[in-house]
């Protein structure tokens, strides 16, 4: 095997670099440009010479760049791709024409896909109407249920993984880190690859037995919550911030999926064997796509009922996929409660449930609807003739319940009474009276629990609707966590907590701390951890998730941790709870301004909170919060002057 171009490098010299444009592969498959790139490989639009036909070649993405142990590595991977997907004959799953092997390059010979990825169709529309999600979910499934039978696990199902032709076939793609029964291992055992905000929460737990069908389910309920919410279910960067959010919270709010709701709370289900399985979600979604009028039933009726064991064929041409809504702008279904659809296994029952109430929810998506009245209480505006009024009476119909983020071990501020299973404090008292304004009674407000750390991707994963929790406004937070700000309700002051008689060092001021390099703790997202570093301070390598960890380091006579940085209002509260043993520096330069918290581009909600906190601001609610909460831990600082009313734009 040879190629036009090609490095007559021998085999233990350097690995060439990419291919360049027109190099002939094995005299027959001429590579004519890229087309796209991932992970560790490149596909390029491939001419076949013999055939006389486009194809599709993947290869390793710059070996140069790699060791000589990465690169054995990824050329077994590749050679492990192309038998995984070789075993695999279905037209929702990408077909293999050829492998073939030069100058340590394994390249991968596949169909050509006139298609753009599920990712790219919701970066450009991002959400989809339910009919099209579903029928994009009912072709994934069916893709997967032959992938399973082959005994492939596919291990990264997301959208960036799946290509959507124009006339609606949706295609299983990129196999990299497959796995199969007889297959070489090439990852260490026990690890866990693939990507954060898809991989199932049985991936870590102890003695886990590794990835299963049911992991590649879990995948498919969180592409489907995407596809209809407009985003993943539970967020963050990294994967323990994603495992933590599901552990806190394994029940994401739904809001814009109507009929689809079951489907995806049953694919998300923590217990791999509660599960939705393969048939049952395949079952669902047909439920589902043969309720709507509008749904694209030649697509599906050109499928078979069970994902053929042999070729399929090509599917007839479909009906146009409906017009999705405007983004962001999607009638709401009512909330799903949690707990809800957990025990899926009577798909009927379930299913049934879903289409009686679906029904509903379909006329209201595609009937234009005048009902524009808000309820009772909606803050006196309603939907008489003017916009804004419109806008929040639709936007207080949609959610008839109002989730606010605040923390549970701020004393003072925000503490978790177990034993009266309720919240109190200044900020919880501030969320109830800019609830209050918005409408919202007693028994229409959620409190959920939030930590410094998570409370951004609690907003943008829709858990709660606004955070009330000592939440300092800054410009950096607006442009790096998308969270936007009414406010301040609050201005507190900087200082540190330090034990009342340390072991080794006076610690009377900041200045000390800085002298004497000892370690300072905060918690994990704070503006604190950036900015003291900046200043001097010798910061713990590791921050907590919560301010509660830093103070029972601190604690800890075995700890290195010598003091705790935040507010000191917050720090307060801890030294109140804890006499004799901490002790309050004195405040050090600038000051916090706590605001309401909701997510970017929210300007209606954002709007009418401001309006609460100029009600709150501008009587004698302020006041009477603070002498409730407040006043006695700040008996020894003067008490801090209540902010100045917000000034309120217009949505």
């Amino acid at each position: 095997m040879h190629g036009e171009g090609r490095s007559n490098q021998p085999g233990g010299g350097p690995a060439p670099g990419p291919p360049a444009r027109h190099t002939v592969i094995d005299d027959r498959y001429e590579l004519l440009e890229p087309v796209g790139s991932g992970g560790m490989g490149e596909v390029w639009k491939a001419y076949d010479r013999r055939l006389r036909r486009y194809v599709a070649v993947k290869g390793l993405l710059d070996r140069t760049a790699m060791a000589a142990e990465t690169q054995q590595t990824a050329m077994q991977r590749a050679r492990r791709e192309a038998e995984a997907i070789a075993k695999i004959e279905h037209q929702n799953v990408v077909t293999v024409h050829d492998q073939v092997e030069t100058d340590n390059q394994v390249w991968i010979v596949m169909k050509l896909l006139e298609a753009r990825s599920l990712a790219d169709l919701l970066r450009a529309e991002r959400v989809l109407g339910v009919p099209r999600a579903a029928d994009i979910g009912l072709q994934i499934v069916q893709g997967l249920r032959a992938v399973h039978r082959a005994s492939v696990l596919h291990r990264d199902v997301k959208p960036g993984n799946v290509l959507v032709r124009e006339d609606g076939l949706a295609i299983l793609v990129d196999f990299g880190i497959a796995t199969f029964t007889g297959a070489d291992r090439v990852t260490r055992h026990g690890s866990v690859i693939g990507t954060p905000p898809y991989l199932a929460p049985e991936l870590f737990a102890p003695a886990s037995p590794g990835p299963t069908p049911a992991s590649d389910l879990w995948a498919l309920g969180v592409t489907l919550y995407e596809m209809a919410e407009g985003r993943v279910p539970f967020g963050g960067q990294e994967v323990w911030e994603v495992q933590e959010n599901i552990r806190q919270s394994p029940d994401p709010v739904i809001r814009y999926a109507g009929p689809l709701a079951p489907v995806i709370q049953g694919l998300l289900i923590t217990d791999p064997a509660e599960r939705l399985d393969a048939a049952s979600a395949e079952a669902m979604l047909r439920e589902v796509l043969q309720d709507d009028p509008a749904a694209p039933h030649a697509a599906v009726a050109a499928r078979p009922t069970q994902a053929a064991d042999g070729p399929a064929p090509e599917p007839a041409e479909p009906a146009p996929a409906p017009v999705p809504p405007a983004p962001g702008q999607p009638s709401a279904a009512p909330e799903a409660k949690a707990g809800g659809a957990r025990g899926l296994k009577a798909v009927a029952a379930v299913v049934a449930a879903a289409l009686l109430a679906g029904g509903g929810w379909f006329l209201a998506r595609n009937a234009g609807g005048d009902d524009q009245a808000g309820p009772p209480g909606g803050g006196g505006e309603g939907a008489a003739g003017n916009a804004a009024g419109q806008q929040w009476a639709q936007w207080r119909k949609d959610h008839p319940d109002l989730r606010i983020g605040v923390k549970a071990d701020q004393p003072g501020l925000s503490l978790y009474d177990k034993k009266a299973d309720a919240y109190e404090g200044f900020d919880v008292a501030m969320a109830h009276a800019v609830a209050d304004h918005l409408g919202y009674g007693e028994d229409e407000v959620v409190l959920r629990q939030v930590t410094t750390d998570n409370r951004s991707s609690k907003l943008a994963n829709g858990d709660v609707d606004l955070v009330v929790a000592s939440y300092s406004i800054t410009d950096g937070r607006k442009e790096k966590e998308g969270v936007d700000f009414a406010g301040p309700y609050y201005k507190a002051g900087r200082s540190f907590l330090v034990r009342e008689k340390s072991r080794m060092y006076d610690l009377d001021s900041p200045l000390d701390l800085k002298v004497n390099k000892v370690e300072v703790c905060t918690a994990q997202g704070s503006t604190y951890e950036q900015d003291l570093t900046k200043q001097g301070f010798t910061m713990r390598k590791w921050q907590p998730a919560t301010y509660q960890e830093c103070v029972d380091e601190l604690l800890d006579p075995k700890s290195d941790v010598y003091a705790v940085a935040s507010d000191d209002v917050l720090l307060a509260g801890y030294a109140n709870d804890r006499p004799g043993k901490l002790k309050l520096l004195e405040n050090g330069r600038g000051t916090e301004g706590y605001g309401v918290a909701m997510r970017l581009g929210d300007g209606t909600l954002k709007h009418k909170v401001c309006e609460g906190l100029q009600d709150v601001l501008t009587g004698s609610g302020w006041e009477e919060m603070y002498e409730e909460h407040l006043a006695g831990l700040m008996k020894n600082k003067p008490q801090p002057r209540k902010p100045q009313p917000p000034e309120c734009a217009k949505p």
